[in-house]
């Protein structure tokens, strides 16, 4: 029990990864590193490191289906329920908080209008894209869980195997400037992201796989940094499905949940007292970054160390709005609508029996 409970602190701490990696590359963006033009061997050093940062996206997905997958009891209404308060409702009320912000309050039809247009489309807050994709992944975990569940581990390393395959294919049809036609696999864009967790942590990986995996990543890292160098901006996968992010995603995702115990283990507490709130900070950065940014410094921040600082400060803040959020809002309003389950852990245990790939 205690050493599964360590296991689980290391995801954990792999979430407080993300969510910092995510407020880096957002704030990368506000960053003065140097001049593409005029200094370009600096430029594209940064786009490398912005590149490596971006794996919290294919991270981000990946934990929020490997444990939905797993723990999915076969409810599908109370499922569907339980994403709309947990997540919906966090963010539309997120959302309305800093639509109001930036545009004032009217009673106005066309007011609400545009506000809801904006919502429908992640435009208010342009990083709740992640969401709104999610969304169409919950929507099928309930078919999703009872398939990859049920299959055995060789046909899961055989999906694995299959997926990387067609996102190279896809890559090399887009550096060619060929139309791409294969548009129809049902594991297509994020949703390969959403299962790969899952699917990594139930084949069982003996450590020497593991160890060529992260060491895979290191690869995915050069190619990807040679592409910086030599194509810039040719290959528009860079940043998400192409093979050598996917290679970059898994290596931080295994390196992290195997290894992470070396660190995590010093200070279990303190992560697993952050990992609480890690979704309402996902939501406040935007919130506290645009703070940051136009009022309260006066110019553009200029350096790595500006870069660093100003992230790890942006997370504070948004931390302490998450914990405010959480506790005085989410915790006794918002989770009071999901109704108690009677049986659900007898009828969970028998779904799980009935349904797990040997």
């Amino acid at each position: 029990m205690a050493s599964e409970k360590k296991v689980l602190t290391n995801y954990n701490f792999l979430r407080i990864l993300a969510i910092l990696m995510v407020i880096s590359t957002h704030m990368l963006g506000q960053t003065y590193i140097a001049d593409a033009a005029t200094e370009p061997v600096r430029w594209h050093v940064r786009e490398i490191i912005r590149t490596l940062t971006l794996t919290c996206n294919g991270l981000f997905f990946m934990l929020s289906g490997r444990f939905i997958i797993e723990k999915y009891d076969g409810r599908i209404w109370s499922f569907y329920w339980d994403r709309i308060v947990k997540i919906g409702i966090p963010v539309f009320l997120v959302t309305t908080f800093n639509y109001i912000y930036i545009f004032g309050f009217s009673p106005d039809i066309a007011y609400i209008k545009n506000y809801l247009k904006l919502f429908l489309q992640a435009k208010v807050l342009g990083y709740l894209w992640f969401v709104f994709a999610l969304a169409g992944f919950y929507l099928a975990v309930p078919f999703l869980s009872r398939m990859l569940r049920g299959m055995p581990k060789g046909e899961k390393k055989a999906l694995i195997a299959v997926s990387f395959i067609y996102f190279l294919v896809q890559d090399l049809y887009h550096l060619e400037g060929m139309e791409q036609v294969l548009t129809s696999y049902i594991f297509y864009s994020w949703v390969f992201y959403c299962v790969l967790g899952y699917l990594l942590d139930t084949i069982e990986l003996k450590k020497g796989q593991e160890i060529f995996l992260i060491a895979l990543g290191a690869v995915g890292l050069l190619i990807s940094s040679v592409e910086e160098f030599y194509i810039p901006g040719k290959n528009a996968y860079i940043h998400d499905y192409a093979p050598s992010m996917i290679l970059m995603t898994v290596s931080v995702y295994i390196l992290v949940t195997r290894y992470g115990s070396f660190i995590t283990r010093h200070i279990e507490k303190g992560i697993n007292f952050v990992a609480r709130y890690i979704f309402f900070v996902y939501l406040f950065h935007g919130f506290t970054q645009n703070l940051l940014i136009m009022n309260i410094l006066t110019e553009t921040p200029v350096g790595y160390g500006m870069w660093i600082g100003l992230t790890l400060l942006s997370f504070s803040m948004a931390l302490i709005m998450a914990m405010i959020a959480y506790h005085l809002i989410y915790k006794p309003f918002i989770l009071r609508l999901i109704p108690k389950k009677k049986g659900a852990s007898e009828k969970k245990e028998n779904y799980s029996v009935k349904n797990e790939g040997k």
